[in-house]
């Protein structure tokens, strides 16, 4: 079937445990579960208007929003009682969410504040150079250190806090620094533990696994030859394995353990911008700015085929984007 040009999503995100996602559009909030596709929630132009951000917090009724035309508010919205339950308000745009069970990293112009939740109450600040990407990641893993990774001042570096031991409402005494490109940084995650970390810069052509306790590279993974706009990069939940996707519409794969540094595999997703998951250590999804979704299966020795495909925003009670 055609699709028009523009989808009128503003948003894609995966949750925490990479089940779910959330489909910010000009015309609503849609929530999805990965496996099956199937639509969990769906909130109209009515309902919310059009949404720019959404952060869901694991597979809780939590939504974290935050709405086109209020863009330095940040609304918890409860999808049970599909009622807002808090607000705070920020002196400048919310530029993107990273959220944990007990708290959310919020990514303004020259900070990331840490609120709690469900109260939205500060409880952390790191500044942030002005002109960086609004790049932020935080460990998600309950038992593990609050690890909050986030662009430094210095080109190329990036800044590591322990959130738990924050001051309230104050800048941390001593973020580590890490040198991890000599270029910009443009893409940055976290596995669940916080133990892993991984960058990419703006020549996009090498993603570089680090060790947040020893600050010291473990792996260096080439994606390819050529520049590229890295959009996203993930950890499975264990941090064995690796994935990105790129400008180039390629998802990639690696094992991200023990001393292995060849891709495990990888494949063509889309042309469209887009965001990666890898859903247990066989599996990855793709979704896309177009609207589609793409689930790629994988094995050791690098073989990889497309095993579904879907325009997700037909998966529902309508096709309120072609409106």
């Amino acid at each position: 079937m055609a699709r028009r040009r523009s989808s009128g999503i503003t948003s894609l995100a995966f949750n925490q445990d990479q089940g779910c996602f959330t489909c910010c559009l000009t015309s609503g909030l849609r929530v999805y579960n990965v496996e099956p596709l199937v639509e969990k929630a769906h909130y109209s132009k009515d309902e919310l208007g059009e949404v720019s951000l959404c952060e869901m917090v694991f597979r809780t009724n939590w939504l974290l929003v935050v709405k086109a035309r209020r863009p330095c508010s940040l609304m918890l919205l409860d999808d049970q009682q599909r009622a807002f339950k808090a607000e705070v308000v920020f002196k400048s745009p919310i530029r993107a969410l990273r959220a944990r069970k007990d708290k959310v990293a919020v990514v303004l112009s020259t900070s990331i504040q840490v609120l709690a939740l469900p109260t939205l109450q500060r409880v952390a600040l790191l500044r942030t150079p002005t002109a960086a990407r609004p790049l932020c990641a935080i460990a998600t893993d309950p038992n593990a250190p609050q690890i909050l990774a986030a662009p430094a001042h210095r080109k190329g570096s990036l800044q590591l806090l322990d959130v738990s031991r924050a001051v309230k409402g104050a800048q941390s005494s001593s973020p580590a620094v890490v040198g991890c490109h000599q270029t910009q940084l443009v893409c940055l995650t976290l596995s669940a533990s916080g133990a892993k970390l991984a960058t990419a810069s703006a020549r996009g052509t090498i993603i570089r696994v680090w060790d947040t306790s020893t600050k010291n590279m473990l792996h260096e993974l080439r994606r390819g030859s050529d520049y590229a706009d890295v959009y996203c990069i993930k950890f499975n939940q264990s941090g064995t394995l690796v994935c990105c996707v790129s400008d180039k519409g390629t998802l990639h794969v690696w094992c991200a353990r023990g001393g292995s540094r060849r891709a495990r595999a990888s494949a063509r997703a889309c042309g469209a911008r887009a965001v990666c998951a890898l859903l247990d250590d066989c599996n990855a999804a793709v979704i896309c700015e177009d609207g589609t979704f793409h689930k790629f299966t994988f094995s050791p020795e690098g073989n990889c085929h497309r095993s579904d495909f879907e325009y997700f925003l037909q998966v529902g009670d309508d096709d309120e984007f072609l409106q």
